[in-house]
């Protein structure tokens, strides 16, 4: 009998705690830095890189016709690609860090 009511108080302790603590890690910096990052990762997508390639190859192979030669829209069209490459990938870095970043003050201030 004294098992069982020892028992009942340890499980009503836990389901008493158990919300408290979890508001407490909620609002850990750990918690945060996983929730910023998911957010992060979820809005910034890696598809502006793609985009970036794709319109910057198109513009160099363009300029490369204006140009001239059958050689210099292959040249243009690569050397636009690492180009659009670049500045997407810059792009989708910066956004990345201002969503994270939003994210996390987000989280912290609960």
């Amino acid at each position: 009998m004294r098992f069982k009511n020892l028992f009942v108080a340890l499980t009503a302790a836990a389901l008493i705690a158990a919300p408290v603590s979890d508001a407490f890690a909620r609002n850990s910096k750990a918690y945060c830095r996983e929730y910023a990052r998911d957010v992060a990762n979820h809005r910034a997508h890696a598809g502006n890189v793609l985009v970036g390639t794709a319109v910057g190859a198109g513009l160099g192979a363009l300029v490369g016709a204006a140009i001239g030669g059958r050689h210099s829209v292959a040249r243009g069209a690569i050397i636009g690609g690492v180009g659009g490459t670049v500045v997407g990938g810059v792009k989708t870095n910066d956004k990345w860090r201002r969503v994270y970043n939003r994210a996390y003050k987000e989280c912290r201030s609960y």
